[in-house]
């Protein structure tokens, strides 16, 4: 089977530069570029592993999407420019994977019509690891037997939404599932990737779930997973939970 051609926008970000020189070691996956304007013109594989291999980085998403005849676009980039590429991708007839958080309501009301329109696929998730989407899974399981619960999220000071799109997702989850309030604690220290706790109590006991990211790296596995996953499906898919049925990703060859 020939490997799925992905294009990486936010190839030399702190986030993009991680989970895509990750991504570029598992099998099934060929990223053929890279998108980022400060880095435009230069070699992929020298800004991810030290070495020139002729991809290259776009300044342009738009030539990107014209030259490089991607299946998929995988963005780690900021919110408005993270919106213009889930956009063109779709208009283009590449699937996106959207890494990136703080995308507005309107704008997700527009890809769900556009993929719904094109018979497509599209994924706009907060949290690609793994882990982060057990976590999700085992909170829904434990909230109907606890009388509140809180969550707290902890990143480095650089991280632009507060709270993180991984709390905001949780917390709206947890409503769906009964929680009738659930409040987001917010921490940007130096020193801190990306940390998430749940806290749950009842009378006499409590329950705590954290999950630590302590490299960016991890997202890659869930990136992967996502994209060989949306060349099989239809929608607009907000969480990693429903690709997880798929095998567990092979080591890094």
């Amino acid at each position: 089977m020939a490997s799925l051609r992905v294009l990486f926008a936010g190839a030399t970000g702190r986030t993009g530069r991680a989970t895509g020189a990750a991504l570029d070691l598992l099998p099934d996956v060929e990223v053929v570029g890279g998108v980022g304007r400060s880095a435009e013109g230069q070699d992929l594989g020298a800004a991810w592993h030290g070495r020139e291999d002729g991809r290259m980085i776009y300044g342009d998403l738009g030539a990107a999407l014209s030259e490089l005849r991607a299946d998929v676009l995988v963005d780690f980039t900021q919110a408005l420019a993270a919106e213009q590429a889930l956009r063109m991708a779709l208009e283009a007839g590449v699937r996106p994977v959207i890494g990136t958080t703080g995308l507005s309501d309107e704008v997700l009301r527009e890809a769900q019509i556009l993929v719904e329109r094109q018979g497509t696929s599209a994924a706009v998730i907060a949290n690609f690891s793994v882990v982060s989407a057990l976590l999700m899974q085992f909170a829904l399981q434990a909230a109907p037997y606890f009388e509140g619960v809180e969550l707290i999220e902890l990143h480095g000071p650089h991280k632009r939404d507060k709270p993180s799109g991984t709390a905001v997702r949780l917390r709206e989850r947890l409503h769906e599932a009964g929680a009738a309030d659930v409040p987001v604690h917010s921490v940007r220290l130096a020193g801190f990737v990306a940390h998430q706790e749940v806290l749950f109590g009842r009378v006499g006991e409590t329950l705590t779930m954290r999950h630590d990211a302590v490299d960016r790296s991890c997202y890659a596995a869930g990136v992967r997973l996502v994209a060989l996953g949306l060349m099989q499906r239809q929608g607009l898919y907000r969480e990693l939970a429903p690709f997880l049925a798929v095998p567990a990703p092979p080591r890094s060859r």
